[in-house]
C-alpha cells in the first residue's frame, strides 16, 4: 500500500457532483469512509456542483480536473499527477465516462482502478457499447448497484463472473426516523392542508425520470397534490405541461432540497416514474422514511420494491397505470401504512449505508494488494 500504514487513500472521480443517485453515493462514500478506515478524495472530471458544499463540509478534499471537451489527454495527465501526488492506493470510477478516464490514469501510475456501473442504460448505440466493454477491461473489478446492470455487465459487456461484483447502494437510515414529525410543519410551509393528499418524488428533473407521465397521473385523480423535489433541463417543460393539464395549482415545484427527509414525512405516497433506473436511492429513501412506493417496472426498481408487499410496481410510460395504483393507496391509508411498515423493514434488512460502504471497504482492500502487471 502506498496510503498511511492504517489507511487506504481512495481516489472517486467522477463526471461531476451536482445533485443524483450516483453523486450522492459518491458523497456516502466520502463522509463515511474514515469510520471504515479510508481516507477519501474526490475528483470530478468536468463540473462541480451544488454538492461540493457538502463535501467539504465532510472535511473530503476536492480537485477539479478540467476536462475540456471531446477527448482530452490532459485530463488523463492531471489525473495522473493527482493519484502520485496524493500517494492514491485505489482510483474509483463512477460510470463510463470517468473509467474511460481512470483506466488510462491507472495505466501510467499502475495503481488498480474498480468501476461502478450505476445503472444498465447507457451503451444504446455502437459506439456507447465498444466503449462499454473496452472501459470494463481496464478496470480490475466491475460494481454493479443491482442485478440489472450485472446482467448487462455479463451478457453485452462479457465481464467475467469473478471480475463482476453485486454491491447495492444504501440509505442512511437514521437520518428518516421520526421524518413524520414535522409534518405539520412542512405542510403549512408548502401551503398544503393537513387533509390533502400528497404524492411526492425525488430526482433531477429529466426526460428519463418521466415526471410529465407523473403530472398526467396527477391529472387523472380528483385532487391529490404533487411534490416534485428537484430541479434540471425540464423543469419549464414540466411546468409548462402542469398548465397545459390544469394542474399547476397542484404540483409544486420545491427546487433542489436540503431537507429531503423532512419533506418526505409531510407526504402520503411516494411516485417514481422513471423510464430508466439503477438502484435508485430515492426510492430507498421513501422506503427509510416508511413511505409506500408508487414506481415504474424499470432497470433495479423491482429488486427494491416487492410488488404488493412494500409498495407497488406498475409498467413504464403508462400515466393511466400510475394513476390507478397511487389511487389504490390513496383511498386506503391502512394499506398504505403496512406498505411503507414493510418497507422501512426491507430498507434495514438489505439497503442500509453502512453496509454498502463496509462492502467497498472490503473490496478495495482486496484489490490494493493486488499487484498491477
Amino acid at each position: 500500500m502506498t496510503g498511511t500504514a492504517h489507511s487506504l487513500t481512495i481516489l472517486h472521480v467522477t463526471w461531476s457532483l451536482q445533485t443524483g443517485g450516483l453523486e450522492m453515493v459518491v458523497l456516502d462514500l466520502a463522509r463515511l469512509g474514515p469510520e471504515f478506515g479510508l481516507r477519501p478524495l474526490v475528483a470530478c472530471l468536468e463540473k462541480a456542483g451544488d454538492l461540493v458544499p457538502r463535501l467539504e463540509a465532510a472535511g473530503t478534499p476536492y480537485y477539479k480536473l478540467d476536462k475540456r471537451p471531446g477527448i482530452d489527454p490532459g485530463a488523463v495527465r492531471r489525473l495522473a499527477r493527482l493519484v502520485r501526488e496524493q500517494r492514491v492506493d485505489v482510483l474509483h470510477a463512477h460510470n463510463q465516462g470517468a473509467m474511460f478516464y481512470c483506466g488510462l490514469a491507472g495505466l501510467l501510475t499502475r495503481r488498480p482502478v474498480v468501476y461502478t456501473r450505476h445503472g444498465a442504460s447507457f451503451g444504446k448505440d455502437a459506439s456507447h457499447r465498444w466503449m462499454s466493454r473496452l472501459v470494463s477491461r481496464m478496470a480490475r473489478l466491475v460494481v454493479c448497484v443491482g442485478r440489472d446492470a450485472l446482467r448487462v455487465t455479463r451478457e453485452r459487456d462479457k465481464v467475467p463472473a469473478a471480475k463482476a461484483r453485486l454491491i447495492y447502494n444504501g440509505a442512511d437510515l437514521e437520518l428518516f426516523d421520526g421524518a413524520a414529525d414535522s409534518r405539520a410543519a412542512v405542510r403549512a410551509e408548502l401551503g398544503l392542508a393537513e387533509d390533502d393528499q400528497v404524492i411526492i418524488t425525488v430526482g433531477r428533473l429529466s426526460g428519463l425520470k418521466d415526471q410529465a407521465g407523473l403530472i398526467a397521473a396527477v391529472a387523472a385523480l380528483d385532487a391529490a397534490r404533487l411534490v416534485l423535489v428537484g430541479d434540471g433541463e425540464e423543469r419549464q417543460a414540466l411546468e409548462a405541461t402542469a398548465r397545459r393539464l390544469g394542474v399547476s395549482h397542484r404540483v409544486i415545484f420545491t427546487g433542489v432540497r436540503r431537507d429531503v427527509p423532512r419533506l418526505l414525512g409531510a407526504a402520503d405516497v411516494f411516485a417514481l416514474s422513471s423510464l430508466s433506473e439503477g438502484i435508485s436511492i430515492a426510492i430507498l429513501e421513501a422506503m427509510a422514511a416508511g413511505l409506500p412506493v408508487v414506481a415504474t417496472r424499470v432497470g433495479g426498481n423491482p429488486e427494491i420494491v416487492i410488488d404488493g408487499q412494500t409498495g407497488l410496481l406498475v409498467e413504464p410510460g403508462r400515466p393511466d397505470l400510475l394513476a390507478a395504483a397511487l389511487e389504490q393507496l390513496l383511498k386506503d391509508p391502512r394499506r398504505a401504512a403496512a406498505l411503507g411498515a414493510a418497507g422501512r423493514r426491507r430498507a434495514e434488512e438489505k439497503f442500509s449505508l453502512r453496509a454498502m460502504v463496509g462492502a467497498y471497504a472490503a473490496m478495495y482492500r482486496e484489490v490494493a494488494l493486488w499487484r498491477t502487471t
